[in-house]
């Protein structure tokens, strides 16, 4: 609990600072979802964050994004998402294969996610991070070099949260930097816009967890 206490205190610190060190470029502002790029000195793919705010309780959306298997119905272009190992709903090694536009191949990575609250504030952080190496790679998919992914969700006023999503890739293979980073704003803008509405379906409306507060 100590360790998550400091790891959840340093990742507010790391983000705040890194988010000053460079000015982020909208790319897109449309019903209430903006979505930034920036580049990056030691990264040839361009870093991303979300803003937004969404209506639903705090533990409905935790419940969308610990519901592994159902990340195909929202996250943009995954075709398989399914748990690895589970040691508690906190801590979820997964896998996932993201369909790519011909003449790439599929790419697939193994995920490392971690969920943890602030008490005070009750924001919830999640980071999700690449794994290397814990599965062998598959024929005619390309194993992603790098991601990470984090979240940060803040219950607000009215019933809504105030999301805070930022995501750095390195995709492998031979894609070029250039062609990712020009549609680095669509897949973003489509998964958020479909987690508005799994949010609201009824088997995520009244979840509930011990170690998260509403």
């Amino acid at each position: 609990m100590k360790y998550k206490s400091l790891l959840l205190s340093l990742t507010w610190v790391i983000l705040y600072t890194s988010d000053k060190n460079e000015d982020w470029i909208l790319k897109k502002d449309k019903d209430g979802i903006k979505v930034f790029t920036r580049k990056t000195s030691n990264f040839k793919f361009d870093e991303l964050k979300v803003e937004c705010d969404m209506e639903g309780r705090l533990s409905a959306f935790a419940a969308v994004l610990l519901d592994i298997n159902n990340h195909p119905k929202w996250a943009y272009k995954t075709i398989k998402s399914q748990v690895i190992k589970s040691s508690d709903s906190t801590d979820i090694f997964f896998y996932t294969e993201i369909e790519c536009p011909w003449p790439f191949e599929n790419r697939d990575v193994v995920v490392h996610m971690n969920l943890m609250q602030n008490i005070e504030n009750k924001t919830m952080t999640i980071i999700a991070q690449s794994e290397n190496g814990y599965l062998p790679e598959k024929e005619n998919i390309v194993r992603m070099k790098y991601s990470k992914v984090t979240w940060m969700v803040t219950p607000i006023d009215n019933g809504h949260l105030k999301i805070f999503y930022k995501v750095q890739i390195d995709p492998g293979g031979n894609v070029p930097a250039w062609l990712l980073n020009a549609f680095a704003s669509k897949g973003p803008f489509e998964s958020f816009m479909q987690l508005r509405k799994e949010i609201k379906m009824p088997q995520y409306g009244s979840a509930k967890f011990s170690f998260l507060k509403d």
